[in-house]
């Protein structure tokens, strides 16, 4: 049950709501400076970590401080998501979208809204981006070199941070919270904060969640890195009194900012995004022999509350006996859970080879209601398939 809280605000009376959380007024709240004008209207674009308390403390308190606020957040969310240069990409994780005038929560979504879509449409002074848990896959992936790997990370951080200061428009970066070190090893989670800093803070400011945060809960009974509602809200709490600092303070708005001389030197053109036609690939059956590769690790059963799940596996094309696949690796969708039950699939180990008759995930609508656990490095090129069944 939502409840009113009044708190002073360095003499001014505020509402502060917090949906679906009773959070008590406390001398943890940060005592937030009088936010100038200069910066007013915010986008706040977060993944999976925001859903929960961290993204309903963080938004009501800077509505409750003076800004407008656009809130979208979807699961599983990262630059290749946000950035038009990329296809869209499907949410099955939630997708929560808030702004001044309403309020919508989706258990899925089809496409992700590009930024450079919602900028156009909200027309913000400053963008919040909150993202990178699901960077580390990406970080130390097992497909490309080391140096590519840190090669990709530096261009998804530095593109998304032009994409959102286009305009002279200000970017506010917050990094992921400390992950349990068996689920993430400190030393991964000290580089990927490097790497975001590096690329990023020459377009604003970087909020290393690490330094605030610490993940206590046991592990493997949760999954290491999305925390409870009193750590999350005590995050959110430290994030909101540096982020009202740095706007109302520091950052400079776009009105009163010259587009050809931000932070010095000229504003990176965005590059415009490629349309994409989906008549132009048509993705049919084939029948092929595969080896697998990599796979996602379900979590403990424990930690799961849907029936059934599917997970998302990679094999290496053995042989295709008919239809055509212009790729060197297949990425499969299998049913890893039924009735709260492993299934053998997902038992699979590394090196089975089998032969299918393989389809497009969308040729079934079951497979698309399902829940899917994926933690493999986002391939945006090749389509999901699963076995035929019929």
């Amino acid at each position: 049950m939502d409840f009113w809280h009044r708190k002073k605000w360095l003499g001014l009376g505020i509402a502060l709501v917090l949906l679906g959380q009773v959070v008590a007024a406390s001398a943890e709240a940060p005592r937030a400076l009088p936010v100038k004008r200069d910066v007013k209207r915010v986008l706040f674009l977060g993944d999976s970590m925001s859903m929960g308390a961290f993204g309903r403390t963080f938004d009501s308190m800077l509505r409750a401080a003076g800004f407008e606020v656009y809130t979208c957040v979807a699961g599983g969310a990262t630059p290749y998501y946000w950035l038009s240069r990329y296809a869209p990409i499907s949410s099955n994780i939630g997708y929560w979208k808030k702004t001044p005038s309403g309020e919508n929560r989706w258990k899925t979504v089809k496409a992700v809204p590009k930024v450079e879509v919602l900028i156009e449409l909200y027309d913000p002074d400053l963008v919040v981006v909150q993202t990178g848990t699901n960077l580390y896959a990406t970080l130390r992936s097992k497909r490309r070199s080391k140096a590519g790997n840190i090669k990709e990370i530096e261009n998804l951080c530095r593109n998304m941070a032009e994409a959102v200061t286009s305009g002279g428009r200000r970017c506010y970066w917050i990094t992921p919270p400390a992950a349990h070190p068996s689920r993430y090893p400190v030393s991964l989670q000290r580089e990927l904060a490097a790497l975001t800093r590096q690329q990023v803070e020459p377009f604003g400011r970087v909020f290393d969640s690490r330094k605030v945060t610490k993940y206590i809960d046991p592990y493997p009974r949760n999954d290491g890195i999305h925390y409870g509602p009193t750590e999350a809200r005590k995050w959110a709490r430290h994030v909101v009194a540096d982020f009202v600092s740095y706007a109302g303070g520091e950052a400079i708005g776009r009105r009163a900012l010259d587009p050809e001389g931000a932070f010095g030197t000229e504003v990176a053109a965005v590059k415009p995004a490629v349309p994409v036609d989906p008549s132009e690939i048509v993705w049919g059956e084939i029948d092929v022999k595969l080896r697998l590769k990599a796979k996602t690790q379900l979590p403990p059963r424990s930690d799961i509350s849907y029936r059934s799940c599917s997970v998302l596996y990679e094999y290496e094309i053995v042989g295709v006996s008919a239809g055509h696949y212009p790729f060197d690796t297949l990425r499969v969708a299998h049913i890893g859970l039924f009735n709260r039950k492993v299934t053998a699939k997902a038992g699979y180990p590394l090196g089975t080879v089998r032969s299918w008759k393989m389809v497009p995930i969308e040729r079934y609508s079951y497979f698309l209601r399902l829940q899917m656990a994926d933690d493999l490095d986002a391939d945006l090129d090749k389509p999901i398939y699963v076995i035929k069944q019929d």
